[in-house]
């Protein structure tokens, strides 16, 4: 297995910077710098909210990993529109834990972790992929109970300036509010916010893609996402629009590109690259293919998350699962957004790859 420097690692985001005219976040550094691709031994993956919740999913040993369901119990896991993950990851007897996304309501967020003895505060680490309300709805209120809980210097890792701006979708019905997270009061509760738009170690044992090129010509944003532009002196008024100058007002709506939304990924030992796409807005194979740039290496083991296909035209969703042959991942892990069109697609044409999502599912990866 090929294996080079992991690109731009370090201080990524040393630099300061403005949130809607708001307080200056992120002006620490998002992580050491170092050498190599970290590798980890095993990787414990747990679905904390998804969905849907299926106590009839199989679990079970398959070639590589093991799958791990949660039967129903006196306090049953809820189920929502929105994702959240707990996991762990182990590399000899150093043990790391992170949590990845915050699900859309608290009360479900906060019903899991207990229902899977899940302790939030324990984390090393936060990610958050991108500035939907369906992925970070929770964190405010886990910042605010867990004041003083959390690891001194538990930093909140994002992958740009517009995971902190207004987000809408337009739909022919209305207009969605998708709300806006606000960084500086989640540092005024004790958690450090730092942007890592490059490819940036997290804990030691994970990493993030850093943004993610748009290589493949059938994968696009959201034709009905939006971002609301902020003051021009603010980040929200110029930095994610792509290499195209955009000359709005603020107040004004323009088309949401998803330029800070990022994977996370591991490499596990004699196994591979596992992605997590999160939501999937900057395409499941765009990410697939920017952690493989990132790291050198070409083999994945299994590729997680929402893809962001249900909406999806029937050619597009071909064209996914085509390029999910080439790539060959062992498996496939679809949740969230992903879309019964695409699972039906990956079950048609890969079935021995698929495994089927479920809230409280526990893959173990690795040994």
């Amino acid at each position: 297995m090929h294996r080079r420097q992991l690109l731009k690692l370090g201080l990524v985001a040393s630099g300061t910077f403005a949130v809607g005219g708001l307080a200056r976040v992120g002006s620490r550094p998002a992580a050491a710098q170092i050498g190599s691709v970290p590798t980890v031994d095993r990787l414990v993956l747990t679905n904390v909210v998804d969905n849907i919740y299926d106590v009839f999913a199989k679990a079970g040993r398959l070639d590589s990993i093991t799958v791990q369901r949660t039967p129903l119990g006196p306090a049953p896991l809820l189920a929502e529109h929105g994702l959240a993950y707990h996991i762990e990851s182990h590399r000899g007897a150093e043990q790391r834990q992170i949590l990845l996304d915050f699900s859309l309501t608290e009360v479900n967020l906060f019903n899991n972790y207990k229902s899977l003895k899940v302790d939030p505060y324990a984390a090393d680490a936060l990610i958050l992929s991108h500035g939907h309300v369906d992925h970070y709805g929770a964190l405010p209120v886990l910042a605010r109970v867990g004041q003083g809980k959390f690891k001194t210097g538990t930093t909140v890792y994002a992958g740009g300036e517009d995971t902190f701006c207004q987000r809408l979708v337009v739909t022919p019905s209305g207009t969605v509010d998708q709300g806006r997270l606000d960084a500086p009061a989640l540092e005024a509760l004790g958690l450090r916010v730092a942007l890592v738009k490059q490819p940036t170690v997290v804990a030691g044992h994970a990493f993030t893609s850093g943004q993610i090129a748009r290589v493949t010509d059938f994968e696009r944003p959201p034709a009905a996402a939006r971002l609301v532009a902020g003051p021009l002196d603010s980040a929200c008024a110029v930095t994610h629009f792509g290499l195209t100058q955009v000359v709005t007002k603020p107040g004004e709506l323009v088309p949401d590109i998803f330029q800070g939304e990022h994977a996370t990924a591991f490499h596990v030992r004699d196994r591979g690259l596992v992605v997590i796409t999160s939501c999937g807005h900057a395409g499941v194979i765009n990410s697939v293919r920017q952690v493989q740039k990132a790291t050198g290496i070409d083999k994945v083991h299994a590729v997680v998350g929402g893809f962001h296909l249900a909406p999806a035209p029937d050619e597009v969703v071909a064209k996914t699962v085509a390029a999910f042959k080439t790539i060959n991942p062992d498996y496939i892990i679809p949740m969230h957004c992903t879309g019964l069109n695409t699972i039906f697609a990956v079950q048609r044409e890969l079935p021995a790859k698929l495994v089927m999502p479920s809230t409280g599912t526990r893959v173990l990866f690795g040994a």
